[in-house]
C-alpha cells in the first residue's frame, strides 16, 4: 500500500516529453508517453518475447532490508529523492519506464536484497551526480532479454509466478540465460486501472 502511494505522489508530479513509439523500435505503446529503453524485437513467442536492447543508462541503488516489500519501499524513495531535485545540480529530471528489479529468488520467494533502477531520460546527456553515496549511475550493455508480460496490479506472487513460468518455458525451448535471478519491469501509475503492463526479464546468456 505505502509503496503504491509512493508510486502515485512520483507519476502525478513527474512528467516526460517523450512521444510512444509503435514501430518495434524506442518506445512502445505501453511506455506511453515516457522515455524507455530501446529494442527490437527479435521474436515473438506465443507467451514471451525475445528483445535484442540497445545500450541504455540508469540510475541505481542496493537495497538489503529484513523484507522484500520494504526493500521496494526503501529503494524507491532513494531513486524518487535523485529525481526531484537531490542530485549535485538540483535538477528535476522526468519520470522514466521501466522502474527496474534486479531480484533473486531465495527459496521463499524473493530475497530482500535487491537492486533497484530508474531508466535515465535521452535528453540527460551528463545525468547530475546522486548526492546520496547509496545512489550510483550505470549503464546496461546491449543484450538479448527474454521478457514475460501480463496485465493487471501486479503483486510479488504474480511476479514470482511469472519468472517461474518464463523459466520452464526457456528450458524446454533449450535457451541458455542467467537462471540465478530475474528482473522485474513496472510501467504504470497506481490509478492507471486498465491496460496495465508489467514484465519478468531474463537474460539470454
Amino acid at each position: 500500500m505505502y509503496f503504491a502511494c509512493a508510486l502515485l505522489l512520483l507519476y502525478v508530479v513527474s512528467s516526460s516529453s517523450s512521444k510512444p513509439d509503435d514501430t518495434g523500435h524506442g518506445s512502445p505503446r505501453f511506455c506511453r508517453s515516457r522515455d524507455c529503453p530501446k529494442y527490437e524485437l527479435v521474436k515473438q513467442y506465443s507467451t514471451f518475447e525475445e528483445r535484442h536492447y540497445e545500450a541504455s543508462r540508469w540510475v541505481s541503488t542496493d537495497i538489503g532490508m529484513e523484507s522484500y516489500s520494504s526493500a521496494i519501499m526503501h529503494g524507491f524513495w532513494r531513486l524518487f529523492h535523485y529525481i526531484s531535485g537531490k542530485n549535485a545540480e538540483g535538477k528535476k529530471i522526468p519520470m522514466t519506464v521501466p522502474v527496474l528489479v534486479h531480484v533473486l529468488p531465495d527459496g521463499k520467494g524473493l530475497s530482500p536484497n535487491i537492486t533497484m533502477s530508474f531508466f535515465v531520460p535521452f535528453a540527460e546527456e551528463k545525468p547530475p551526480t546522486p548526492n546520496d553515496t547509496a545512489l550510483y549511475l550505470t549503464s546496461l550493455p546491449v543484450q538479448t532479454v527474454y521478457v514475460k508480460s501480463f496485465g493487471g496490479f501486479a503483486f510479488k506472487s504474480d511476479y514470482i509466478d511469472k519468472a517461474k513460468s518464463l523459466s520452464e518455458e526457456l528450458k524446454a525451448l533449450g535457451k541458455a540465460f542467467k537462471e540465478d535471478s530475474f528482473l522485474t519491469a513496472g510501467y504504470d501509475a497506481p490509478f492507471m486501472l486498465i491496460n496495465r503492463h508489467n514484465e519478468v526479464w531474463y537474460i539470454a546468456e
